[in-house]
């Protein structure tokens, strides 16, 4: 029997159990038999796809998209505390999930990929703000038209019974309270409007 009779009879060989077959499952079956090694496949073929397609079998590989990787680097970034390529593997080791060569494979490197992550994550932080300033704004502007008497207490219970930005919130963003109003050319009062 030929080189290349010998692989495909393998591969076929270890996929009697599953459908699909993946580097590390035949190198689990194969360990103990006279057949073909991982490498001598690789060899042969280039790659691990190339001698799946030459044996007629289908690769195992889930193809993620760069949203599926993206998030699972942030959810390892969070549970780890680094975003390291070691860490990473580390936590893929326990989670369904791209691997370490899915994630180089789809970004071209570990680096590109974590910059990405990084430049996607200071997107949503310099967006988010624009976002919250814009609810803040026409929070106020509503209340100024219904709360009677305008103040921060009285807008504050408004706040909570709408689901809206509280005065902390609305501090926090401006600075304080009497700057935000200033700066939108409100006007507090303090007895109702008759």
């Amino acid at each position: 029997m030929n080189r290349e009779a010998e692989i495909i009879q393998a591969l076929r060989a270890a996929t009697s159990r599953t459908p699909t077959l993946t580097v590390k499952q035949y190198q689990l079956w194969s360990r103990d038999r006279a057949v073909p090694t991982f490498l001598d496949v690789l060899n042969f073929y280039g790659s691990w796809t190339g001698a799946l397609k030459a044996a007629g079998l289908s690769e195992a590989r889930k193809h993620y998209t760069q949203q599926e990787i993206v998030g699972a680097l942030r959810l390892a970034c969070e549970q780890e505390g680094k975003l390291t390529s070691t860490h990473y593997q580390q936590w893929a080791k326990d989670h369904i999930g791209p691997s370490l060569g899915d994630i180089i494979s789809h970004f071209g490197s570990w680096s590109l990929a974590v910059k990405t992550v990084e430049r996607l994550e200071e997107l949503h932080f310099t967006v988010q703000p624009e976002r919250e300033k814009a609810e803040i704004v026409q929070s106020l502007l509503e209340a100024s038209q219904v709360v009677v008497p305008f103040n921060a207490i009285t807008y504050q219970k408004w706040a909570k019974q709408h689901g809206r930005p509280s005065v902390a919130k609305v501090s926090r963003r401006y600075g304080s309270w009497k700057r935000a109003l200033a700066e939108l050319e409100l006007l507090e009062s303090c007895d109702r409007k008759k």
